[in-house]
């Protein structure tokens, strides 16, 4: 446990660590970094990180439409930390390990703590994923090593369970109501015979895919999903101790197939760098890192990279996102609540930022004092600015993704 938490640790913090040599390029100005192949007769994506040779400001405008600001209520029990969300059309699930998870509408009022922290029905100690299901009035939240989902209506109140059919310690769901089924990705230790799997919401599998390589073997390990683009199951598992070659995959649970989609060929493969995929509609992006150890049972990360690929176009760099829309601060790829779990920024078709008001002043005040902010992004900058207050609750950034 503490080496994976030292581990994320690393991780969070190097990712904010810029480097020299920032070039004036477009990303419509570099090198071409993929090639197609085809496998299974499906189209695969490989990244050459060899052909990352240069590292871009690239403004949150090329990915998304615009940027919205939500304050969430000050009331007691709406305060939180720089918590994991959940969003969607009308509503906000917010949650970390330390509280119930709140539930709030998408102006940031507080509606409703959902479930609480416990052992008993509804209750829950720790949760790796959750999804909103507005069209149905539920909310489904899956627990740590627990063979079942929690299911809450949007006022708050606990729904029967439905069983999953094997017990898993991480996993990633999708959720089709309509046709009461469910699909989930999952870390498969060797006493777990499916990575992926489908059921009804009776708890019966209907289809599932062995692990195979990509059994794990311990919790240095972590499944993704971004549900960033419409009708796609993403995912993706990635072993940290010690860092394997790692694949993002389409899972076709219609069909029963796990599709690999997009991979990288690194410049070092002894040893493979620590790395991480994430797709967007019009891009993929990724980060790689170098592993080092700090003690016997600690290890940290050195000299993270973040990159961005255009699909269209094959062309890639790294990169450094920043917010234009605002400031022209540094923003991150990946965020962490509390240590546990990873969780990507870019989520359900949205970026995210959920930000303590504190740390939020402190990133406006460095940006503003570079002297290089446009006189429309200094006027924002200055107004948001003085407009928090030192008791605030905390500040959301989110920003729509270009379909």
């Amino acid at each position: 446990m503490n080496k994976i938490l030292a581990l994320i640790n690393g991780v969070c913090c190097s990712i904010w660590i810029g480097c020299n040599g920032v070039s004036t390029k477009t990303l419509n100005e570099c090198p071409v970094v993929i090639q197609t192949e085809t496998l299974a007769g499906h189209p695969l994506t490989v990244c050459d990180q060899k052909q990352l040779n240069d590292t871009l400001q690239i403004p949150l405008s090329l990915l998304a439409e615009n940027l919205e600001i939500i304050r969430f209520d000050n009331r007691d029990e709406a305060l939180m930390g720089e918590q994991m969300v959940i969003v969607s059309d009308n509503y906000l699930l917010v949650w970390n390990q330390e509280h119930p998870v709140r539930l709030f509408d998408r102006k940031g009022n507080f509606l409703a703590n959902i479930g609480a922290n416990g052992q008993g029905p509804g209750e829950y100690q720790a949760l790796y994923d959750a999804q909103i299901d507005e069209a149905n009035n539920r909310i489904y939240m899956l627990p740590w090593t627990v063979g079942q989902l929690l299911v809450y209506d949007l006022q708050g109140n606990v729904l029967p369970s439905i069983p999953l059919c094997l017990n898993i310690p991480k996993g990633k769901l999708w959720i089709n109501a309509k046709d009461s089924l469910i699909a989930v990705f999952a870390l498969p230790f060797p006493n777990i015979p499916a990575v992926a799997w489908t059921q009804d919401f009776k708890g019966e599998r209907k289809d599932y895919i062995e692990a195979g390589s990509l059994t794990a073997y311990d919790y240095n390990a972590e499944v993704y999903a971004g549900y960033n683009i419409d009708n796609v199951f993403d995912c993706l598992l990635i072993c940290h101790l010690p860092p394997r070659k790692d694949t993002l995959y389409h899972y076709d649970y219609l069909h029963n197939r796990l599709i690999p989609h997009f991979t990288m060929t690194f410049t070092s493969n002894d040893p493979i760098p620590n790395h991480a995929f994430f797709e967007l509609p019009h891009h993929f992006l990724g980060t790689t890192a170098e592993s080092i150890q700090l003690s016997a049972t600690m290890f940290g990360t050195t000299n993270t990279k973040q990159f961005i690929i255009d699909k269209a176009t094959g062309k890639g760099a790294y990169m450094h996102l920043v917010n234009d829309f605002l400031g022209n601060e540094e923003l991150p790829l990946s965020s962490f609540d509390g240590n546990f779990p990873p969780y990507p920024n870019f989520r359900n078709g949205y970026y995210i930022l959920n930000q303590d008001p504190g740390n939020l002043r402190d990133r406006l005040e460095k940006s503003m004092a570079t002297g290089s902010l446009l006189p429309e992004q200094k006027e924002k900058a200055t107004r948001l600015l003085n407009s928090i207050g030192e008791n605030d609750n905390n500040i959301l950034f989110l920003a729509k993704l270009k379909q």
